[in-house]
């Protein structure tokens, strides 16, 4: 009978282990300074913006985050598939970072 209680532990102590799958908040902040790296050279070689595309599939010493330009509110054409970054919407990356248009971040994860 003692097994039952050590069993009922395995899932909080994988939990703990794995870090419940959110980035701890050091990793977030690399991501967002990665990102708006990833947003100035977009900017400098022209890239339209204003469709909310994809500037960045994976970040340098990153490999799990992309980066993504959204509205804040949302538009229509941030839910468009091209404009949004292939590595996250097949699951090849589980974390992003968006910005706006002008560089702005609205929401890190």
């Amino acid at each position: 009978m003692r097994r039952l209680p050590l069993l009922a532990l395995l899932p909080l102590v994988l939990l703990i282990g794995c870090g419940g799958g959110s980035p701890s908040q050091d990793t977030r902040d690399r991501a967002v300074n990665e990102a708006m790296q990833a947003y100035r050279e977009a900017k400098a070689n022209g890239t339209d913006l204003s469709r909310g595309p994809c500037i960045a599939e994976q970040l340098q010493g990153l490999s799990d985050w992309v980066v993504d330009i959204a509205h804040d509110p949302r538009q229509p054409v941030d839910d468009q598939p091209a404009n949004q970054c292939q590595r996250f919407r097949n699951g090849e990356a589980h974390h992003f970072v968006e910005l706006s248009p002008s560089g702005n971040l609205i929401r890190a994860q």
